[in-house]
C-alpha cells in the first residue's frame, strides 16, 4: 500500500545528486551544432512523433454509472487491472483524517466471501502482484496478473465495493502497521517538509491535511467509522475500471458487466467542492533535524488538474528547471555553484497544483543567494519569454516520456485512469500535446505569469539541527513513543489471521509459450561485442553499455572514483563544453545514465546514430576541466552527506563492510568525504585511460532498428576506441560470519534493522533453489504479500514493510542472507525475537502447494524482464555477464522443474546462517 505525493521532486532531486541510474541530462537552449538541423524541421518531427504516440482508449459506462477504460496492448502476456475511486483524503471530514488511507488497507482484510488472507494469497497462486494507493484526489486498487488470470481479479474487486467486513480485530492489528508507515514517512525529511508547506500554503482547504493524517484521529477509528465512509463513497457511479495489455476490449466489457453491473448506483451521490480563499502571501517552514545536508523547496500556486493544463505546467516545469540546460540549473548548479542540484516540478493536484523547484543548497549561508537568483530568472523569463528552442525541447522531453509510458501497462492503466477522472477525457494522456508550436508557446508565457509570482512564492528550508536542540527534540520523539505504546496497547488482536478460503478454490491455468527476445550479435576489432533485437513497438532505442570494471575496482584510498570519472564524461568533451553538451542532448530529448561500470541511454531511432556518437566523446573525448571537477567534487560530497544520513543507505553500508570485511565488495561505490576530497585531476585521467577499454565490454541495442546497418554504424562511431585489456581483480576468500551486534545512533522515529549472513554466488548450484524459497521467505521477485515475512506484519502489525533475501546481492562472488525492516523503538525487541524465528524455522514447514506456487511465479516473472526496450538490454547483458546460453529463459521450465522441495529445503539448510550479524540503525546505543 502506497500514498501517491511526490515521487517526482523527490526522484528529481535524487537524480540529480548522482544516485544509481540518475538520468542526468535533460534538454533547452542555443542553437544546435548539427549540420543539416532546421528550427522548422524538428518542430514538425516532434509533433508528428506526438501524432504517433496516439493510442486509443475504449470507454463504456455501465447502467450504474460505473465507467470502464480498456487500453489494448499485446506486446507481452500481461495484464494490469486497476480500479478508482474518485474518492480521496481531501473528502474526510474532521475528526477523521486519515481514514481514506486506512480503508484503503482494509480492503485486503476480507469481505463475507473472501478470507482476510484471500487477496494475498490469490494474487501469489495467480503469479500476480497487488497494491493499492491513495492520494488527496482519489483512492486506487491494483492487480497485474499474466494475461491467462487476469480475469480472476474482477470478481474480487466487484466484491471489495460493497462487501468489507472492517472487523475490529483485523483493524487493531492493521492500525498498528499504519501508525507504523507514519512514522516512517516522518523520517523522510524532504516529504515532512513538504507536507508542512502544504498545511500552511492549503490553510481552509482539505489538502491542508496529510493523506495519511492524524495519530489523534487515527487511534480513535473503529469498524463502524470505516463502513460509514465506505458505504458513502465505494458505489459503481463514483469508480473507473482500468484494464491496459494483453485483452479484448469486448472481453473487458462483457466481464465488467457480470462482475459489477448488478451493484446498485447511489443516485444522491454527489461530490463536495472545496472553496479556498485564496491571498496574496508568501509563508515560510522550517524545519530543524538531525542532518548534514539541507534542503530548499520553493512552491507556487498553479492551476488544479480539472483545468487541464498540466502539460503546459510541465513544459514551463523544462524551461525552467528541469535538466542541465534549463535556466535556473544552468544558473544556480553550474555558473554560479550555489547548489549541487536543482530540479523543478509540478505536484499534480485536482483541485489546486503546485510547482516545486527543489534544491539542495551548498551551505545554508547560500539560500538566500539561491532565492535571489530564482526571483531575477523568473523575472527575467516574464519580461522576455520562452524561446522557441525551449518548447522545442519541451516537446521532444514528453513526446519521449510518452514513449516510455507506452512500454509499461501498470504505468499507462495508472496514467489513464488519474487524468480521466480529473478531466473525463479517457484519452488526455495520450493526446495532451496535441497543441502547435506558438499556442503553446503563448500558453507557457501565460501560465508563467499567473503561476510564477515572487509575492506568492512559499518557502521550506530543513535545516541542521541545532547542537542546542538536540535533547529537546530527542525528549519529543520519546514522549511520542510512550503516547503510541499506551495507546496502542489497548488495541490488541486475540485472533489469528484468517486462512484463505475462497483462494482454495481457484483453477491454475497453464501459460501460453513466450518467445523470449534473442539477442544478434556481432564484435568488433576493438573487443566490444554488441548485442541488437530489433522492436518496433515505439519509435526509438535504448544502449546499454558494460564495462569490465565496477565500483569494486576503485582503489581502497581512492573510494568512489569511477562515480567521479563517470559523472564528469557529460561535462565537457573536445567537441563540447559542458552546456553544449547538455543543450544538445536534451534538444534531442536524450536521456544518459551514466553510472560505475557503464552507461544507459535512451533516445528516438532517428537519433541512434548521435547516440553512439555521444559515447564516442564521453569514452574516448573527455577532458576533466578543473571547474567541472570541483563542481562534480561538491555534488559527491553532497550526495555523501545525504546518504549517512539516510538510515536505510547507512544500514546498508554497515552489512556490507562487516560481511565482507576486506573483500572489494566491502567499498563504497560513492566514496567518502576523505576519498574524494583526495582525488585530483591526474587520478580521475589515470583511471579513465586504465579502466573506460572496449575490452571485455558488451553494448546491448534494443529498439526499432529497422533499416538500420547496425555493425557498420557502430564500427563508424565506437571502431576507433581503443585501450588495453583490464587485469581481473584477485577476490579473497569471504570469512564465514561471526555473531556480532552493530548499533548506529542516528536520531530517527524509527530503527532500521537488519539481520545478515554470507551467502553463495550467482553460480552455485543451489542458487535456483534459493530462488524459488525467497519467493515462499520474503516475497521474492513478484513482492508477493503472501510470505512468512509478510505474515508477520498481517498478524502483528510490528513494521509497515519487511523483505528478506538468501541470495541478495549474489553475483560473481556470494552475495547475503539478508533481511531488513523499519520497526520503532518500542518494538524493537519484539521484532527481532520473532523474526529470528521465522528465519530458522520457515523452511521447515513449506508445503508442496507453496512450492509450486513459487515456482510458477519466478517463471512468471521472467516475462517482466522483457516489457520494454531497457529491460530487454538488462537481460541480454545479464546473459552475458554470467555466460549463460541465449536460451536460459526459454529452458527456465525445465531447469525449475527438477527441483523438488526437499532439495530447496536441503539447500536452506546449507546457508542457513549458524551466526548473525545484527545492525540497527536508530535511536539506539553503541554496544560495547
Amino acid at each position: 500500500m502506497k500514498m501517491k505525493k511526490m515521487t517526482l521532486l523527490v526522484a528529481a532531486l535524487s537524480a540529480t545528486v548522482f544516485l544509481p541510474g540518475f538520468s542526468c541530462l535533460d534538454r533547452t537552449g542555443q542553437e544546435s551544432k548539427l549540420e543539416g538541423i532546421q528550427m522548422d524541421s524538428v518542430k514538425t518531427t516532434a509533433q508528428t512523433e506526438q501524432q504517433a504516440a496516439k493510442r486509443v482508449v475504449v470507454k463504456k459506462v455501465l447502467a450504474n454509472g460505473m465507467t470502464v477504460l480498456v487500453r489494448p496492448m499485446h506486446i507481452i502476456p500481461k495484464v494490469s487491472i486497476q480500479l478508482f475511486y474518485d474518492v480521496g483524503s481531501k473528502d474526510e471530514q474532521n475528526n477523521e483524517r486519515g481514514i481514506a488511507h486506512l480503508i484503503e488497507h482494509m480492503i485486503f482484510k476480507g469481505t463475507d466471501e473472501l478470507s482476510e488472507s484471500d487477496i494475498n494469497v490469490l494474487t501469489h497462486k495467480l503469479s500476480g502482484q497487488t497494491n493499492a494507493f491513495t492520494s488527496y484526489d482519489y483512492t486506487g486498487y491494483m492487480f497485474n496478473f499474466p494475461t491467462h488470470h487476469w480475469q480472476e481479479s474482477l470478481p474480487v474487486m466487484a466484491d471489495c465495493m460493497r462487501n468489507v467486513r472492517f472487523e475490529e480485530q483485523m483493524l487493531s492489528s492493521e492500525m498498528k502497521a499504519v501508525i507504523q508507515e507514519l512514522k516512517m514517512y516522518r523520517d523522510k525529511y524532504t516529504r515532512t517538509l513538504v507536507d508542512d508547506m502544504m498545511a500552511a500554503i492549503f490553510d481552509g482547504h482539505p489538502y491542508h491535511h496529510p493523506i495519511i493524517g492524524y495519530k489523534q484521529d487515527l487511534w480513535s477509528v473503529h469498524s463502524k467509522n470505516l463502513h460509514d465512509f465506505y458505504r458513502k463513497h465505494y458505489v459503481p457511479n463514483n469508480a473507473t475500471l482500468v484494464v491496459a495489455g494483453d485483452v479484448d476490449p469486448q472481453e473487458v466489457f462483457a466481464l465488467a458487466e457480470k462482475y459489477f453491473g448488478q451493484i446498485p448506483a447511489d443516485k444522491n451521490y454527489k461530490k463536495e467542492k472545496f472553496v479556498f480563499n485564496q491571498d496574496i502571501e508568501s509563508k515560510t517552514v522550517k524545519l530543524y533535524r538531525d542532518v548534514q545536508q539541507p534542503v530548499a523547496i520553493y512552491a507556487f500556486l498553479a492551476p488544479g488538474t480539472y483545468k487541464k493544463k498540466d502539460h503546459i505546467l510541465n513544459m514551463l516545469s523544462e524551461v525552467l528547471g528541469k535538466g542541465k540546460s534549463s535556466r535556473l540549473y544552468r544558473k544556480i548548479v553550474d555558473e554560479l555553484q550555489l547548489a549541487t542540484s536543482l530540479s523543478v516540478s509540478p505536484e499534480d493536484l485536482f483541485d489546486h497544483s503546485l510547482l516545486l523547484i527543489a534544491c539542495y543548497p551548498k551551505t545554508e549561508a547560500d539560500i538566500p543567494k539561491i532565492e535571489k537568483v530564482i526571483n531575477e530568472e523568473i523575472e527575467n523569463l516574464l519580461a522576455h519569454g520562452v524561446t522557441d528552442r525551449e518548447i522545442d525541447r519541451a516537446f521532444k522531453q514528453m513526446s519521449l516520456e510518452v514513449y516510455d509510458m507506452l512500454e509499461d501497462i501498470e504505468h499507462q492503466a495508472y496514467e489513464i485512469g488519474k487524468y480521466y477522472l480529473a478531466t473525463r477525457d479517457e484519452n488526455y494522456v495520450f493526446t495532451g500535446l496535441d497543441i502547435k508550436h506558438d499556442d503553446a508557446k503563448k500558453a507557457v508565457e501565460e501560465l508563467a505569469k499567473e503561476v510564477l509570482r515572487p509575492a506568492r512564492m512559499h518557502k521550506g528550508f530543513v535545516l541542521p539541527l541545532p547542537e542546542s536542540e538536540m535533547a529537546a527534540w530527542q525528549k519529543l520523539q520519546e514522549e511520542s513513543d510512550l503516547e503510541d505504546q499506551r495507546i496502542l496497547s489497548a488495541r490488541i488482536r486475540d485472533t489469528e489471521v484468517e486462512p484463505a478460503r475462497y483462494a482454495n478454490d481457484l483453477k491454475i491455468k497453464d501459460p501460453d509459450a513466450f518467445n523470449y527476445p534473442k539477442a544478434k550479435t556481432f564484435t568488433l576489432d576493438n573487443g566490444l561485442k554488441v548485442l541488437w533485437y530489433h522492436n518496433e513497438n515505439t519509435p526509438k532505442a535504448n544502449l546499454s553499455l558494460s564495462l569490465k570494471a565496477k565500483y569494486f575496482y576503485d582503489p581502497e584510498d581512492k573510494q568512489g572514483i569511477s562515480r567521479f570519472v563517470n559523472a564528469l564524461l557529460t561535462e565537457g568533451t573536445k567537441n563540447y563544453t559542458a552546456e553544449e553538451f547538455a543543450d544538445e542532448i536534451e534538444y534531442r530529448g536524450i536521456s544518459i545514465n551514466t553510472y560505475s561500470g557503464g552507461l544507459a541511454m535512451g533516445m528516438l531511432t532517428e537519433d541512434l546514430e548521435f547516440g553512439l556518437g555521444l559515447i564516442d566523446e564521453m569514452y574516448n573525448r573527455a577532458i576533466f576541466d578543473e571547474k567541472q571537477i570541483e563542481k562534480v567534487r561538491a555534488q559527491m560530497l553532497a550526495s555523501i552527506r545525504n546518504f549517512w544520513d539516510s538510515p536505510s543507505s547507512v544500514c546498508g553500508q554497515i552489512t556490507k563492510e562487516h560481511i565482507y570485511g576486506k573483500h572489494p565488495y566491502h567499498k563504497n561505490g560513492l566514496g567518502t568525504v576523505e576519498s574524494i576530497n583526495s582525488i585530483t585531476r591526474d587520478d580521475l585521467i589515470a583511471y579513465y585511460k586504465k579502466y573506460f577499454t572496449p575490452q571485455e565490454a558488451q553494448l546491448a541495442i534494443v529498439g526499432d532498428l529497422d533499416n538500420q546497418d547496425l555493425q557498420k554504424l557502430v564500427k563508424k562511431t565506437l571502431g576507433n576506441w581503443k585501450r588495453d585489456a583490464v587485469k581481473s581483480v584477485e577476490f579473497p576468500a569471504i570469512p564465514p560470519t561471526k555473531k556480532q551486534e552493530v548499533n548506529y545512533p542516528m536520531n530517527r522515529d524509527q530503527v532500521v534493522l537488519s539481520f545478515a549472513s554470507k551467502s553463495i554466488n550467482r553460480a552455485d548450484p543451489d542458487y535456483d533453489k534459493l530462488l524459488l524459497y525467497n519467493q515462499i521467505f520474503g516475497g521474492g521477485s513478484l513482492g508477493s504479500m503472501s510470505s512468512r515475512l509478510f505474515e508477520l506484519r498481517e498478524q502483528s502489525g510490528l513494521f509497515y514493510t519487511i523483505n528478506g533475501s538468501f541470495t541478495a546481492g549474489s553475483d560473481e562472488e556470494p552475495g547475503m542472507v539478508l533481511i531488513r525492516t523499519i520497526v520503532s523503538n518500542d518494538r524493537l525487541e519484539e521484532a527481532e525475537k520473532v523474526i529470528k524465528e521465522t528465519l530458522y524455522t520457515a523452511a521447515d514447514t513449506v508445503t508442496e502447494e507453496e512450492f509450486e506456487e513459487a515456482r510458477r511465479a519466478v517463471l512468471s516473472s521472467l516475462i517482466d524482464l522483457f516489457v520494454s526496450n531497457e529491460s530487454i538490454a538488462s537481460a541480454f547483458l545479464f546473459l552475458e555477464r554470467f555466460n549463460l546460453p541465449h536460451n536460459f529463459f526459454d529452458t527456465r521450465v525445465q531447469t525449475l522443474g527438477h527441483i523438488t522441495k526437499d532439495e530447496m529445503q536441503e539447500a536452506v539448510k546449507r546457508v542457513m546462517p549458524k551466526e548473525l550479524l545484527t545492525v540497527r540503525v536508530g535511536r539506539v546505543e553503541n554496544v560495547d
